[in-house]
């Protein structure tokens, strides 16, 4: 009897695209502010800027079609799409019209090779992930509400803002980068996944 794929979920803004860089410099520079990324130590933006300010800059037309990928996303999952024994998915929860569309073509812009129907946009991503069939399925997230909702295998992207999920309470792995992420992928499909968490 043939193994059932890997179900793999995978999130865009700081795991697959630099989203809190392209922040942080268009708000330093429009606020005269210093905001480094290592300053930024819980979920909340409030707390180290205006909130306001921020998300008018998030929310305003080409931000997230200008982000940068991270190092090793684009190849990691290609390597991924082009396994068989993966179902990629990518994931994200869109905050305004712009982004729904930017986000679009971002992918196909740097993943011409992802099937664009495993593209999931979606307004409530906590709910949606709280329901998915987590049997053989896997996460790859930055945010502590996400990973806590989701019933499958969690694997947290290492961000200051995220240190309160403790590996083996909140989530089942930290990785600091894709070829981490690349080695848990590996090592689960080596083994037999367990029903839940």
């Amino acid at each position: 009897m043939s193994k059932s794929k890997l179900t793999l979920y995978i999130d865009i803004d700081e795991v697959i695209a630099k989203f809190l860089d392209k922040l942080c410099s268009e708000y330093n520079y429009k606020y005269n502010k210093n905001i480094k990324i290592s300053d930024i130590k819980t979920w909340s933006l409030n707390t180290y800027m205006d909130g306001d300010k921020a998300f008018e800059i998030i929310n305003s037309s080409g931000f997230f079609g200008s982000l940068e990928p991270i190092e090793g996303s684009i190849e990691t999952i290609k390597k991924l799409v082009n396994d068989d024994r993966y179902e990629v998915f990518i994931i994200s929860s869109p905050s305004n019209e712009h982004s729904v569309f930017e986000k679009y073509k971002w992918i196909m812009g740097y993943l011409p090779f992802f099937d664009v129907n495993n593209l999931i946009l979606v307004g409530n991503k906590g709910e949606l992930l709280s329901r998915l069939d987590s049997d053989n399925s896997l996460l790859f997230d930055d945010c502590p509400e996400y990973i806590r909702k989701f019933n499958g295998v969690s694997v947290v992207m290492n961000r200051e803002y995220n240190r309160e999920l403790i590996v083996g309470v909140d989530c089942d792995y930290r990785v600091s980068g894709w070829d981490e992420f690349y080695g848990v992928v590996r090592w689960i499909d080596n083994q037999n996944l367990p029903d839940n968490k």
